[in-house]
């Protein structure tokens, strides 16, 4: 997030490399034995803002947060106010950038794609993308909106980390300055009817991101500090599962590998004996960690030689499919070099090219090529 720059150069020199090394190598020969048996990864770097970084250069990446899947896959540039669009990519071929761009002023975070004929732009017809920003706002465009999204939902003091979509009729939002799930109907109004509280977590944890996941809601929680931002560290985090309607159910992670958790993700078929499991992704070391979806941990997403795959600055990641990836493939988005610079690409299994043919969700109407 914006100050976290600041915030973790001071943190560095007040406790030093040495403190920090331990606790990662504790991490790291923890995870070994779990990750023994699990399948090989390998990360392809696709698009970055830097030159050579990547296969291709797109100099408005600036800290790609959230994305999500229409006909093209959609990244929120969150340091550059933007969403930007790309097609291709692994199986699909190489990864181009589509001309268009979207403005989202306030830095734009977690977003969604709306299938449904729910969260109207008036007259233009239902929103095609939802975007929750830093700045508390709840944006929205489709393919009549020109090159800006339209600001729907405004909540003040809000810091939206992250944003979900529910039943196609609410939107949830990770408010991390309040420490809240803000809840929006389908007509951009907020509803206070769902709770989504675990009340059994430490104190100064909040929710970072929220999913809703084979039935269910799941929010990650990472530890703020006294400026408000999240605090990365070793075991500084939580994963909690809630009903659809709010309601509590349980915790499924607590601390182990968890480092500043925020994307969620049902693994890939194509992903072997970690197929259909809890992938977390940690925004503060980068590690892609496995589990059961009852919390038995399974290790972390390793290359061929058994390191395991970090990615600084990660952030989302997203289902490829047949036209956009793969479907054997996991997309990621990272703000590299301290959310100065961005990166997106793809994890898949190591050596492969091929996977399951997986097509975007069927819509009530035709998005157009976005």
């Amino acid at each position: 997030m914006r100050i976290r720059r600041l915030v973790l150069c001071a943190a560095a020199l007040a406790t030093g490399i040495i403190g920090a090394v331990p606790a990662q190598a504790t991490i790291a020969s923890a995870t070994s034995a779990a990750s023994a048996k699990n399948p090989a990864f390998e990360e392809v770097d696709l698009v970055s803002d830097l030159d050579g970084r990547a296969e291709i250069k797109d100099a408005h990446l600036i800290n790609p947060w959230g994305m999500s899947m229409g006909p093209r896959l959609w990244v929120s540039a969150a340091d550059a106010d933007l969403s930007t669009i790309y097609g291709g990519g692994g199986t699909a071929g190489p990864v181009t950038k589509q001309p268009l761009e979207v403005v989202v002023k306030g830095g734009p975070t977690g977003q969604v794609f709306n299938s449904t004929k729910n969260f109207s732009l008036g007259k233009s017809g239902p929103a095609l993308f939802i975007f929750a920003t830093e700045s508390g706002t709840i944006q929205a465009w489709n393919g009549k909106s020109g090159t800006h999204a339209v600001v729907k939902a405004r909540v003040r003091g809000a810091h939206f980390t992250g944003l979900t979509l529910l039943g196609g009729r609410f939107l949830l939002a990770a408010d991390f300055a309040r420490g809240r799930i803000v809840v929006f109907d389908r007509h951009f109004h907020k509803v206070t009817s769902f709770l989504f509280r675990d009340s059994h977590l430490p104190r100064g944890y909040h929710p970072f991101n929220v999913e809703v996941l084979r039935g269910h809601v799941y929010v990650a929680y990472a530890k703020a500090n006294d400026e408000g931002e999240e605090q990365p560290g070793a075991h500084k985090g939580f994963v909690s599962r809630f009903s659809l309607s709010g309601h509590f159910q349980g915790r499924v992670v607590s601390r182990g590998a968890l480092n500043a958790p925020w994307a969620m993700v049902v693994a890939p078929r194509s992903f072997g004996r970690l197929a259909g499991s809890l992938l977390v992704g940690n925004f503060g070391d980068g590690w892609i960690n496995a589990y059961t979806w009852n919390g038995h941990y399974l290790g972390a997403l390793r290359d061929k030689d058994g390191k395991a795959i970090a990615i600084p600055g990660l952030w989302d990641l997203e289902p490829g499919t047949n036209t956009n990836g793969g479907a054997n493939a996991l997309w990621f988005a990272a703000g590299i070099d301290d959310e100065k610079h961005g990166l997106v690409g793809l994890i898949r299994p190591a050596g492969t090219k091929g996977g399951d043919i997986l097509q975007p969700p069927p819509m009530p109407y035709d998005p157009g090529p976005y």
